[in-house]
């Protein structure tokens, strides 16, 4: 027995970042007997591993027939936008309503600032970075449950992020993320409108 088989939370993000990476094609069936034999151990912590990941809404658990990574479609991710929009638009308000510092935040975008001046630009680091920046901003606010809807949401929306970036969106999202810095700073109520739209842009990118 692996060492990681001993622990379900370690195997799950390993299974996890599996399918973020796109280890696993969409569509794909994740067999219980194959994992268990490469991590070494039982079935139980495979199962318990798939319940977390279809909670997450990574994979689709078909009754009589298995377990696969779910497919996603361009209308699945604008309908997860149009959600973490608003809800960032609320961490905007709550973290200027207490004065939240926003040094990390600041730190992780001059990272990605330094990331994208590289050519090509590696968009897999770009996008572990930019989901810090944004996982960050909702910890700012300093409200849990905001902070769990987020982590479900962008679990989803992780592995498409990609495919709506390029060298030119990415410029801009930088640009855009300083002045988000800076209205929190300023504590300008029209920062959180701004946030919105933030997201809200990323529709078009859909085509929608």
């Amino acid at each position: 027995m692996t060492d990681i088989a001993n622990n379900v939370e370690e195997l799950y993000s390993v299974l996890r970042r599996r399918i973020l990476d796109e280890y696993y094609f969409a569509g794909q069936k994740l067999s219980e007997n194959a994992l268990a034999k490469e991590f070494e151990c039982s079935r139980t912590p495979i199962r318990e591993v798939f319940k977390k990941l279809e909670q997450d809404g990574l994979i689709v658990v078909r009754p009589k027939s298995g377990s696969y990574v779910r497919i996603y479609s361009g209308k699945n991710y604008l309908d997860l936008i149009e959600v973490r929009a608003y809800l960032e638009g609320l961490a905007f308000r709550l973290s200027v309503e207490r004065g939240a510092d926003t040094s990390e935040m600041e730190a992780l975008n001059s990272t990605m600032d330094d990331i994208i001046v590289t050519a090509p630009i590696d968009m897999m680091t770009y996008a572990e970075v930019h989901y810090r920046f944004h996982r960050e901003f909702i910890r700012m606010s300093g409200n849990e449950l905001l902070e769990n809807f987020f982590e479900r949401l962008n679990l989803k929306s992780s592995h498409l992020f990609l495919q709506t970036m390029n060298p030119e969106i990415a410029r801009k999202t930088q640009e855009e993320h300083w002045r988000i810095i800076n209205l929190v700073k300023a504590r300008d109520p029209k920062g959180e409108k701004f946030v919105i739209q933030h997201l809200w842009k990323k529709r078009d990118y859909l085509g929608y």
